[in-house]
C-alpha cells in the first residue's frame, strides 16, 4: 500500500460514519488483495504473504465488529470466514489461485454496503478527528492538502 492510499484511507476513517467504516475497510481489504497479488507475480513471496496477513487482518476486524444477535451478522459471519479460509490456503500453498472468489465476496459486499451508506447520515464516528483543509498551498499541476489534527483526542 503506498504513502498516498494510507493517506486517502485516514482521511476517510477520520471523517467517515459507521457505515463508510465497513466499506472503506473492504477498500483496504482489497488494496491488500491487489497488492499481494503483484507481489506473487513479481516473485516476491514474502511480501505475497505479508499482504494477504494483512488483508486477514482487516477480515477479523470486521468479524469482531458483527452484532450476531441478527441474522444479518450471522450469514456475514459465514462470508468472512469463508474470505479467511480462501486467505489461509493461499498463504499455506503460496499461491493465488482462489483469491478471485474471496475477492469478488468482498467486492460483492462493498457494493452492498455503499448503498447503504448512501442513505445513512450519521455523523462521523470519530469525533474532532482533524479537518482537511484543500488548496492552501498550490504546485504546478497538484492541489496540496493541508490535514489539521490539532482538536484530535478528549475535551477537557
Amino acid at each position: 500500500m503506498t504513502k498516498e492510499e494510507i493517506q486517502i484511507y485516514t482521511r476517510r476513517i477520520t471523517n467517515g460514519n459507521r457505515t463508510d467504516l465497513v466499506v472503506t475497510t473492504y477498500d483496504i481489504i482489497l488494496t491488500y488483495f491487489h497488492d499481494a497479488c503483484s507481489a506473487k507475480e513479481n516473485g516476491e513471496e514474502e511480501q505475497f504473504i505479508w499482504n494477504l496477513k494483512k488483508a486477514t487482518d482487516f477480515v477479523n476486524e470486521l468479524i469482531h465488529a458483527l452484532d450476531c444477535q441478527y441474522q444479518l451478522g450471522k450469514d456475514l459471519l459465514l462470508l468472512y470466514r469463508y474470505v479467511q479460509d480462501v486467505i489461509a490456503h493461499c498463504i499455506i500453498k503460496k499461491t493465488e489461485i482462489g483469491l478471485d472468489s474471496a475477492e469478488n465476496v468482498i467486492t460483492k459486499l462493498k457494493s452492498s454496503f455503499a448503498e447503504v451508506a448512501k442513505q445513512d447520515h450519521s455523523g462521523p464516528v470519530i469525533q474532532h478527528g482533524g479537518q482537511v483543509y484543500a488548496g492552501i498551498t498550490y504546485g504546478k499541476g497538484i492541489l496540496h492538502e493541508l490535514y489539521d489534527n490539532t482538536n484530535r483526542g478528549f475535551k477537557a
